[in-house]
């Protein structure tokens, strides 16, 4: 496994990380054995960076049970908290200390190491914190949770302006990012200002759900020809972007983990899988060496070049 620091934290986080989506989270999909034992491979292959929600259903609970007796030393814990309502109000002092602690008692910790404001609209930033600042800051200080993050929403914010609006504030350290050989565009403002600003990156949803399905993959492709977008007219009618595909990267899903840690901005990149097998391949994928320069240069001269309002609700 490699590491790389999280922005200025101080923190040295494994390139991959483990993502416990609602995948992970939903108790249908796996015994919490099964879950205990993903999560002990996990971190027995190097992996020290788990990322988690309330909103993941159980994920919360299930990681505290799987993380039970391992030191504390051994992983980097990052939640969140959802800051405002269906409208746009940010929520209450009182309700963001509370979700905090139910989280620390659902992860049977006591820190986090990495609080986010979850899915945080660019047009909520100045309310929520506002709102919120304050306690945030009370919160940090007690030590509930040691580094203030913002998670992006790739649906609402496909042109990535939240981060590039909260970065220069000084009052976040890291942020979570959609990026994606298919969405690209978080190299256009929001990783240089992350970078300028010392903001640790993790990427996520580096593998959309076109690099999974040839056929979604040709009918995205299909349809933004048809919307006149330039770059995608370069592409191959047949197997698109099988010219990713080398001795280092053997699926396109493996592709889309390289492409995204290939970017100096990005300390590491989520990977949801509830799979040994997956866990290993994408470990494989993100510490091979790095992508050939042709390969990067090819993807941004196709996909910087589609528009991410049209292009985004159909990646996902």
């Amino acid at each position: 496994m490699h590491y790389r620091p999280l922005g200025q934290t101080g923190l040295q986080i494994s390139v991959l990380g483990l993502g416990t989506g609602t995948r992970f989270g939903d108790p249908k999909n796996q015994s919490r054995t099964d879950a205990t034992r993903l999560v002990r491979t996990a971190l027995d292959l190097g992996v020290n960076y788990i990322d988690t929600a309330p909103m993941y259903l159980a994920a919360e609970e299930i990681l505290g049970e799987a993380l039970a007796g391992v030191p504390r030393e051994r992983f980097l814990l990052a939640t969140k908290f959802f800051p405002a309502d269906e409208h746009g109000a940010p929520f209450t002092p009182a309700q963001l200390r509370a979700s905090v602690v139910r989280s620390l008692q659902r992860l049977r910790l006591d820190t986090i190491d990495v609080l986010q404001l979850h899915g945080l609209r660019p047009h909520w930033v100045n309310p929520v914190m506002d709102a919120l600042g304050g306690e945030l800051e009370a919160l940090q200080r007690e030590g509930k949770y040691r580094f203030l993050g913002a998670s992006e929403t790739i649906v609402e914010d496909p042109r990535h302006a939240m981060l590039p609006l909260v970065a220069p504030s000084g009052r976040f350290s890291m942020g979570l990012v959609g990026y994606s050989p298919l969405s690209p565009w978080a190299e256009l403002r929001a990783l240089p200002a992350c970078a300028k600003h010392g903001i640790g990156v993790v990427g996520m949803v580096a593998v959309p759900r076109a690099l999974r399905d040839p056929a979604r993959l040709q009918q995205l492709i299909h349809e933004a020809r048809g919307r006149g977008e330039a770059g995608v007219n370069e592409l191959p009618g047949e197997n698109p972007l099988d010219w990713l595909i080398d001795e280092h990267t053997p699926t396109l899903a493996a592709a889309g983990y390289r492409f995204a840690v290939a970017h100096p901005a990005i300390a590491s990149v989520l990977a949801g899988t509830l799979s040994r097998e997956h866990l290993e391949a994408n470990i494989a994928a993100v510490c091979a060496p790095p992508m050939p320069a042709v390969q990067l240069d090819r993807v941004r001269q196709i996909f910087l070049r589609t528009d991410p309002d049209k292009w985004r609700p159909y990646d996902l």
